[in-house]
């Protein structure tokens, strides 16, 4: 980049926050912050020294790239927006379920930034660990983002829209249905005024064994044993929890389709 891009960021949420003070610190400071809530596109561009505003039609009209950093049904919204006041602008989503041809309708230049990551204000993302996922139509934006990316990070990788969408339910499963899992096991263990610590270890040795080797080879438990017997009494200990119930009989049929219980 022969001359520092002209950033906008669309949105004040989690995303928005980290991306924001992480392209600052890098030395990519963002140039304006969008937001339709007022206070917190204020609050963010008071924290990136910057400019903020809640009317669309101020964005800046040279910016060389848009990050519309905004919940995915709001996007298409968004985008056509903006669409009137940035023609030959980057746009760019930070999506991993929404496709980046749903910016296809509004600008000539758009593609996908996402980081690969569950964010939350509480904890500072290791960034040298995150996978950057880009796409864009043009390669040469392709190369912009990429450099972005690798500026702010560590992993970069061009992911396409058919890719990602799968990587995205991957993460799913992973991440999202994975925690729900363990906030079943806290309640559970609370109800028998048990401290949820009692398991740290075992998750830890979890993740740690699947890290390293394929977590289908490193499966244990009784599901995968065909111990009917201890899912019988682990079943009679949910009749209390039918939704968790439903969910340990379709867990264990996931993982051995074979047994009968």
């Amino acid at each position: 980049m022969s001359k520092p891009a002209k950033i906008v960021i669309a949105g004040a949420g989690r995303i928005a926050w980290h991306l924001g003070k992480r392209l600052k610190a890098k030395g990519l400071p963002v140039a304006q912050v969008l937001s339709r809530t007022a206070a917190h596109a204020e609050s963010l561009a008071q924290t990136l020294q910057t400019r903020w505003t809640d009317d669309w039609s101020e964005v800046l009209p040279d910016a060389d790239w848009l990050l519309l950093a905004v919940r995915d049904d709001a996007i298409a919204d968004v985008a056509a927006s903006l669409a009137p006041y940035l023609p030959d602008t980057l746009v760019t989503h930070t999506s991993g379920g929404t496709p980046g041809t749903v910016l296809k309708p509004y600008f000539n230049r758009f593609g996908v930034f996402y980081p690969l990551q569950s964010f939350s204000f509480e904890r500072s993302p290791v960034w040298s660990k995150i996978p950057f996922c880009v796409d864009a139509q043009q390669e040469e934006d392709v190369l912009f983002l990429k450099r972005i990316a690798k500026t702010i990070g560590n992993l970069v990788y061009r992911v396409n829209d058919e890719q990602r969408a799968t990587l995205h339910v991957a993460a799913v499963f992973a991440n999202n249905f994975a925690n729900h899992c363990f906030a079943i096991a806290e309640k559970l263990l609370a109800g028998k005024d048990l401290p949820f610590e009692l398991l740290h270890p075992l998750m830890e040795e979890t993740l740690a064994k699947v890290l390293q080797e394929s977590p289908a080879r490193m499966q244990t438990g009784p599901a995968i044993r065909g111990d009917a017997e201890t899912i019988r009494r682990h079943l009679d200990l949910l009749n209390d929890h039918a939704r968790w119930k439903e969910l340990y009989e379709k867990l264990s049929a996931s993982i051995n389709p074979d047994m009968e219980i």
